[in-house]
């Protein structure tokens, strides 16, 4: 497995870096040089930050699985990060090694992770997308579509994927927001992370 790091502290890729380094699983950590991109292969995984995760990436890091380190903020930036960046992870900075080499393992198998704590918060954020709601409200596109958005997929990444038009799935997310009683797309991923992890359960 191998692992590229970018993150805004130096002090803290170094740290990172040299704990990765010790572990059998890992066969190369390179630090990402935003002006020299990577050198190395094409790694398995990116770990980022808030920082960071805006930065132009290299071509070998466009299609790379991206984790990002979470230093203790809001539910709401997590969310407009997720909605912004194709994330497939959310760690914390005081998890240990075995939780992270896990989400390695569950990320790999297509699963989104996020510490249980975070998935309460940003559930508890979404105060407006209660069960009773969804089961009663949204139709199996619409909530393939809000899936689709907490991925961070744009209205023509979600036409492309659930073969439908780009005017189709603005007619959708209107109608989403209208039942949903919400208006913006971040407060949606707290549902399409609990839709996603129902349907992979």
């Amino acid at each position: 497995m191998k692992i590229a790091i970018n993150l805004g502290s130096s002090l803290l890729e170094t740290a990172l870096r040299e704990q990765l380094q010790q572990e059998q699983e890992i066969s190369q950590v390179v630090v990402v040089n935003p002006a020299f991109g990577v050198d190395a292969c094409e790694p398995d995984f990116l770990i980022t930050d808030v920082h960071t995760i805006k930065q132009k990436r290299p071509a070998c890091l466009s299609r790379v699985k991206t984790i990002l380190l979470d230093y203790g903020l809001s539910e709401d930036t997590i969310a407009s990060v997720i909605i912004g960046n194709k994330i497939d992870g959310i760690m914390t900075t005081d998890a240990d090694m075995p939780l992270l080499l896990k989400a390695f393992q569950a990320i790999n198998k297509g699963q989104i992770w996020i510490d249980n704590c975070k998935i309460k918060a940003l559930v508890n954020f979404a105060d407006n997308t209660k069960d009773a709601v969804i089961s009663e409200c949204l139709s199996n596109k619409e909530r393939e579509i809000v899936i689709t958005i907490s991925q961070g997929l744009t209205n023509k990444e979600i036409a492309a994927q659930l073969f439908i038009s780009e005017q189709t799935v603005k007619t959708h997310i209107n109608s989403i927001f209208k039942k949903l009683n919400v208006t913006r797309r971040t407060q949606l991923v707290p549902l399409g992370i609990k839709l996603r992890a129902d349907l992979i359960s």
